[in-house]
């Protein structure tokens, strides 16, 4: 049986078009491009006039980066918006030596920690309960 030429046209075309969209469909990973469908931890938040709000939910922080200033201590307020309770501690690095240790906290309360002022690097924040889930890093400049 003979097809007409355009009969095999289309039928290349299809092909083509279905091989794209396969191709573009495994491509694709599947995942969510939105970072607040996973269990990380949210965005960068700055030390402003000594102070930076954090809090909990879900297992994570809603930020993973702290950005602050060398040479100037400031404040951390955790607060806690889940039943699992948090604390917020600072070390030098992962695994390191602890700079501060944030109290426990439950559902609803909130916790202030000093941090004391820091040398220009990277610093490790985590909390000390869920170690693998929350943590985040300390960038002081200047």
């Amino acid at each position: 049986m003979n097809l007409p030429t355009s009969a095999l046209r289309r039928g290349a075309i299809l092909t083509s078009i279905l091989t794209l969209a396969a191709v573009l469909a495994a491509c694709s990973g599947g995942g969510s491009a939105d970072p607040s469908d996973d269990n990380s931890a949210g965005g960068t938040i700055a030390v402003i006039d000594g102070a930076v709000a954090i809090s909990s939910d879900d297992l994570a922080f809603d930020a993973n980066v702290i950005m602050a200033t060398a040479g100037e201590a400031f404040t951390v307020t955790l607060t806690n918006n889940e039943a699992n309770p948090h604390n917020f501690s600072v070390y030098v690095e992962e695994g390191g030596e602890a700079i501060v240790l944030g109290g426990i906290i439950g559902e609803g309360e909130t916790d202030e920690v000093e941090v004391p002022a820091l040398e220009p690097g990277e610093y490790f924040f985590v909390c000390d309960l869920h170690r693998d889930e929350m943590s985040g890093t300390i960038v002081v400049e200047g």
